[in-house]
């Protein structure tokens, strides 16, 4: 299992991931989006159209790996 400052997974489709904590005996799944600001890059919770197929994949991942840890 990760370590505590570490996450459980992460799922990565195009600029969308999924990072999944364990906390205790659940789950949280935190979706983000990375683009480049300049040279920085940074993340957001902001989706656009063209993001929302890659969510719903990184989720459906999440989703079966909390599935099996269960």
């Amino acid at each position: 299992m990760p370590k505590d400052n570490q996450p459980a997974a992460k799922f990565r489709v195009g600029y969308v991931s999924a990072t999944i904590w364990k906390n205790d005996s659940y789950f949280n799944v935190v979706l983000s989006k990375s683009y480049k600001d300049g040279d920085e890059w940074k993340d957001t919770d902001q989706l656009g159209h063209g993001d929302l197929m890659n969510a719903v994949l990184v989720l459906k991942r999440s989703e079966a790996f909390i599935a099996e840890q269960q």
